[in-house]
């Protein structure tokens, strides 16, 4: 209840279908849902709800699909699967606690909370340092008789503005993104700028943590020295560019001041032992508490109604199973993953990914070897391990990597990427929507009906 995107509207919406009404800035679940109804209305889809697929098989011309609906079985034949299930998908991370058994309060995650007025009244420990932590902590203010933060190491937030600036504007540009280090850099100016200039683009991001170090002190000011001190707690010691990934979070509007207030108490700690009536933290303190928040994330995509086989390649590893173009797994026929693909700009990457996926399957675009796509995703997978903090999904994401990817993407389609262009400024400099992404798959058919040859894939990593 209550919560909103941390994308703007005129980021998440289909490219030939924007908002029919102006939601919220940043919209809201309802507004999102009634968006998604609409767009199914209008653009005809045939949506089945209702039916959960049990159970994948593979046959000579594809995939034989048994479902489950209304308690009766169905089976459909299809050419081609498309997963896009997600990374979320998967019941959140519930690890066990010594004592947790004698614990008379409730233990709960954020997906337990269908109604604010839950927290009226209790005293609430949340554990967890990503989006749904913050969250649940701020929305608890004014409602709980206490809220505790509780986490093992407090990460980088993005708040919505950068010294007045909102943050699309340093993070929605080619300004902000050709800066970002990635494992792919798709231009040459991009490749020349990481390769010799490094100590450029370590000293932008240098510059831009400081900055938010500044903002966060900032809510301490006129404050007593145990605001400063509980500021400190949820300020991150390590470099912001490592954080820039799938967890990123924009800091919700009243977390720091709540902090700063005392009505949020932060803890610099992880969940020890569970007593009768709260729980006792690593450094040694107890929090009296009835009602403990698990915002611990969500495990790691799993897949099973697929073949045993396919399982133990997307299931086996902690952060993900990494992709060819983060869409196919060479060793899989007939399928690809859509979705998982997450990235900032999350509804064009999934769209510009379909269009990639649909050029695949009619032979437009002819692969490379499954040796050289499984070194690929090798080196890929590699460079993620090396340069960003890890979680359950990493592998499968592009994050705060969006631009290279959709670029890299569009080059293997022959559409140009620089969607603003000729206006050089506007094309470094304002912030990428998803309107900037309409018309893809109409310029992809004119180019295909004057191309002779098939589409080769570019030979770099993603």
């Amino acid at each position: 209840p209550g919560v909103h995107l941390q994308n703007i509207f005129s980021h998440y919406h289909l490219t030939d279908f924007p908002w029919p009404c102006k939601p919220d800035f940043h919209p809201s679940g309802k507004q999102i849902y009634d968006y998604l109804v609409l767009a199914i209305e209008k653009l005809e889809l045939d949506v089945r709800l209702q039916h959960e697929v049990r159970v994948l098989s593979e046959n000579s011309n594809g995939w034989t699909v048994n479902c489950l609906h209304d308690d009766s079985w169905m089976e459909e034949q299809f050419g081609f699967v498309i997963i896009c299930t997600g990374h979320y998908t998967q019941p959140k991370v519930r690890p066990h606690y010594k004592g947790e058994e004698i614990f008379e309060g409730e233990m709960i995650t954020e997906l337990d909370v269908k109604d604010i007025a839950r927290f009226d009244g209790k005293h609430i420990a949340v554990n967890g340092f990503g989006k749904s932590a913050l969250d649940m902590a701020t929305f608890a203010v004014g409602h709980a008789a206490s809220v505790h933060h509780i986490f093992r190491s407090p990460r980088w937030m993005l708040p919505e503005r950068i010294l007045g600036v909102h943050y699309t504007r340093v993070l929605f540009n080619r300004f902000g993104t050709v800066m970002m280090r990635s494992w792919v850099q798709p231009s040459a100016f991009e490749r020349f700028l990481h390769r010799y200039l490094q100590f450029v683009v370590m000293g932008f991001w240098k510059m831009v943590g400081a900055i938010l170090r500044y903002q966060l002190k900032r809510h301490g000011r006129g404050k007593d020295e145990m605001a400063k001190e509980r500021l400190n707690r949820v300020q991150p010691k390590h470099k912001l560019i490592t954080d820039l990934g799938s967890k990123s979070a924009i800091v919700p509007d009243d977390y720091l001041s709540c902090i700063a207030d005392g009505k949020i108490i932060p803890h610099h700690a992880a969940i020890k032992s569970f007593t009768k009536d709260g729980i006792v933290l690593s450094d040694g303190s107890t929090i009296p508490c009835n009602v403990v928040m698990l915002c611990m994330g969500s495990d790691t995509p799993q897949f099973p109604y697929l073949p045993e086989q396919y399982r133990k390649m997307l299931e086996t590893k902690k952060n993900g199973t990494q992709l060819y173009r983060h869409l196919i797994h060479p060793e899989i026929p007939n399928m690809a993953f859509c979705g998982f693909n997450h990235g900032f700009l999350h509804v064009p990457t999934i769209e510009v990914g379909t269009q990639w996926i649909c050029a695949m399957m009619k032979g437009e675009l002819e692969l490379p070897s499954k040796d050289e796509m499984l070194h690929c995703m090798q080196e890929t997978e590699n460079w993620k391990l090396k340069n960003i903090n890890p979680d359950p999904a990493m592998a499968y994401a592009t994050s705060t990597r969006y631009h290279q990817y959709l670029d890299v993407l569009l080059k293997d389609l022959d559409i140009s990427p620089y969607r603003k262009m000729p206006n050089i400024f506007a094309e470094i400099f304002s912030p990428y929507t998803a309107n900037d992404y309409k018309g893809i798959t109409e310029e992809y058919f004119m180019k295909m009906k004057k191309r002779k040859g098939k589409l080769r894939p570019l030979q770099l990593n993603t």
